[in-house]
């Protein structure tokens, strides 16, 4: 029902918008001389309103690290061209508080012009209410010169089924890896697990040491949904994704629930750290690079974020994430991450162009080749790598990549439900309070009940 309400409100938006520009005129025809008088006038205010658009601009990427740093850096000097445009920027590192806000800027009708988020069904909502650009004719233009800049698999959760276009452009793209401290590794005498059997008994021969395996920050929910993200993936393979989107696998399976006994058995065991929903993400990382835990899974982007150039840097190693089945080993977490939309609610042509302008210099190879020189890590577009930094975990990561045959992203972007990424999240937060599996499934599946409503 919520999801229904928010499309409907979109809708109207957009038809409001529509229904403004109507209206006839009574003036009497124009001579040459008054033409040409009123031609002049029209291209000195079109010359005015193009100086005049402002796009707003809104992300994730307020953080203090070199590739938010940089990004903030190049939209501002976006913005500082004499092109027109000016960018105003809204950065929210926090994910909930951030798309919060995002859902009730649709909902209110104030959207930002250009917007981050995840693809997948989280959008389905602004797709059913007609409030997002087909950006399909602007990447084929010039035989697909845009299009072709990117990797071809980046484009699976930019498109949606029943709608013929591309609603997004990428530009991140990650997959999920275990990082170890290999000095704590090399003291206890241990190697870094490639099974999730091997992680338990490393966990448990770490705490016999007096040494803290992870630390998870789950009040930042994502943290739980990734790690259940890997278990379902690496243990019950690519197709599992799909058999949970069309409901042929349900969430409350023995299959399922078998994956939240694993982060379920790790938080009563201690494994996973103490006081997980009073922990953030940003804590998590600190606790791990201050040597205080052995392990910490993350996407690729904590190389560049929160490794590189670091005195921490050397110390640590990368894995594949743990895999539940060995023929799984070689799936993993992972595609395209973040992804810019355009919106067209209650936006004008110029402020659309205006946006594709913006997303075509924000995605071009010099962006990513610039970058490389602050940043390295893996990217969604093609570009010619110019720095000469050596960068040993990288190197390890794209080898990993590699040997990777499938991927998908958080497992909820596939499903049909809107709904289904948050309802997952914070049902997986309840094993952080010593739910059961049963009681975690028990709430999955109630609240997709109330949805249905």
């Amino acid at each position: 029902m919520k999801r229904r309400v928010l499309a409907a409100g979109c809708a109207a938006m957009v038809a409001a918008v529509s229904l403004a520009g109507c209206g006839g005129s009574g003036s009497e025809p124009e001579t040459p001389q008054e033409k040409n008088v009123s031609e002049n006038v029209t291209e000195k205010k079109e010359a005015s309103a193009k100086k005049e658009i402002v796009l707003k601009v809104a992300s994730r990427y307020s953080n203090d690290n070199p590739d938010e740093n940089f990004y903030r850096k190049k939209v501002q000097e976006f913005s500082d061209l004499d092109n027109g445009i000016k960018i105003e920027m809204d950065n929210i590192s926090t994910e909930a508080d951030y798309f919060d806000k995002i859902r009730t800027s649709f909902a209110n009708g104030d959207v930002p012009n250009v917007f981050l988020e995840y693809g997948g069904s989280r959008c389905l909502d602004y797709m059913e209410a007609d409030a997002l650009v087909d950006l399909r004719p602007y990447l084929e233009e010039n035989n697909k010169e845009w299009y072709n800049q990117f990797y071809e698999s980046m484009w699976r959760e930019t498109q949606y089924e029943g709608y013929d276009g591309i609603y997004a452009v990428p530009f991140k793209c990650y997959f999920v890896a275990l990082y170890y401290n290999k000095e704590i590794f090399n003291e206890a005498g241990l190697e870094p697990p490639k099974s999730v059997e091997e992680m338990m008994d490393v966990c448990e021969k770490l705490l016999e040491k007096g040494i803290q395996p992870f630390q998870v920050g789950e009040k930042d929910a994502y943290r739980f949904g990734h790690f259940n993200n890997n278990l379902i993936i690496k243990t019950y393979g690519i197709e599992a994704v799909e058999k949970l989107a069309s409901r042929e696998l349900s969430y409350d399976s023995d299959e399922m629930k078998s994956t939240y006994q694993v982060i379920a058995d790790m938080v009563a065991k201690g494994y996973l750290g103490k006081d997980l929903l009073a922990t953030d993400s940003t804590t998590e990382n600190a606790v791990f690079e201050q040597g205080k835990a052995a392990m910490h899974y993350d996407g690729t982007w904590y190389i560049a974020n929160n490794l590189f150039g670091t005195e921490f840097y050397d110390k640590v190693g990368v894995v594949p994430f743990p895999y539940g089945d060995e023929s799984c080993k070689n799936y993993a977490q992972g595609g395209s991450s973040d992804m810019f939309y355009v919106s067209k609610l209650n936006k004008s042509d110029e402020e659309i162009q205006a946006s594709i302008e913006f997303l075509k210099w924000l995605t071009d190879p010099s962006y990513y080749q610039e970058l490389d020189q602050v940043a390295q890590t893996i990217q969604p577009v093609k570009f010619e790598r110019t720095s000469k930094t050596e960068n040993p975990l990288l190197d390890e990561a794209i080898a990993i990549q590699s040997e990777i045959t499938d991927m998908r992203t958080d497992v909820q972007n596939y499903d049909p439900e809107s709904h289904m990424m948050d309802t997952v999240r914070s049902s997986l937060q309840s094993l952080a309070m010593g739910d059961t599996p049963e009681q975690c499934a028990q709430n999955i599946m109630d609240r997709m009940q109330e949805y249905k409503q």
